[in-house]
C-alpha cells in the first residue's frame, strides 16, 4: 500500500508526459491540470489506465469558478517546493456501467443553475465497457498560493 502512495505522489510531481515531452496544459497564473482515468472490471481488475496532460473543450472561465470555490472550501493540501508553495486540489469522479459501450473521452463537468456544463475534455481512442465495469477519474489541479 505504501508503494502505491509513493507511485501516486511521484506521478503528481512527475507525470509522464515530463518524461516523454508532451506539453502540460497551464491554466492562467500558471495552473497544472492533469487527469488519471482507471477502468476496472466487476472483479476489480484494472482494464484501461489512461492519463493526460491535454485537454480540448476548455471552459476557462467555468474552471476558475470551479477552482475559486473549490480553494475557498480549505479542505486541501498546500506543500512547499523550492521554497515555493502550491495547493493540492484533487477531485475524483465515479462511475459504474450497467450497459456496453464505447467511452472515446474523459469529461470533467460541473453542475451550474441547475445544469451540467463541461469544463474540460480529454479526448481519447476510447475503450469498451460491460456491465458491472467502473470508471475512477482523478482530476489534480496544481496552483501557486500567494
Amino acid at each position: 500500500m505504501n508503494k502505491l502512495i509513493l507511485f501516486g505522489f511521484v506521478f503528481l510531481l512527475f507525470p509522464l508526459g515530463n518524461i516523454f515531452g508532451v506539453t502540460q496544459t497551464n491554466l492562467g497564473d500558471d495552473i497544472f491540470m492533469f487527469v488519471q482515468t482507471t477502468v476496472r472490471n466487476s472483479d476489480g481488475t484494472i482494464i484501461v489506465y489512461l492519463e493526460s496532460t491535454k485537454f480540448t473543450n476548455l471552459n476557462l472561465p467555468g474552471l476558475e469558478s470551479f477552482l475559486d470555490y473549490e480553494t475557498s472550501r480549505g479542505n486541501d493540501p498546500v506543500i512547499t517546493i523550492d521554497g515555493e508553495k502550491y495547493q493540492i486540489i484533487r477531485r475524483i469522479q465515479s462511475q459504474s456501467f450497467d450497459s456496453e459501450r464505447l467511452v472515446a473521452s474523459t469529461i470533467l463537468s460541473d453542475n451550474v443553475d441547475g445544469k451540467p456544463v463541461i469544463l474540460a475534455r480529454f479526448a481519447h481512442d476510447g475503450y469498451l465497457t460491460i456491465p458491472g465495469d467502473t470508471l475512477e477519474s482523478i482530476w489534480t489541479f496544481v496552483m501557486p498560493v500567494s
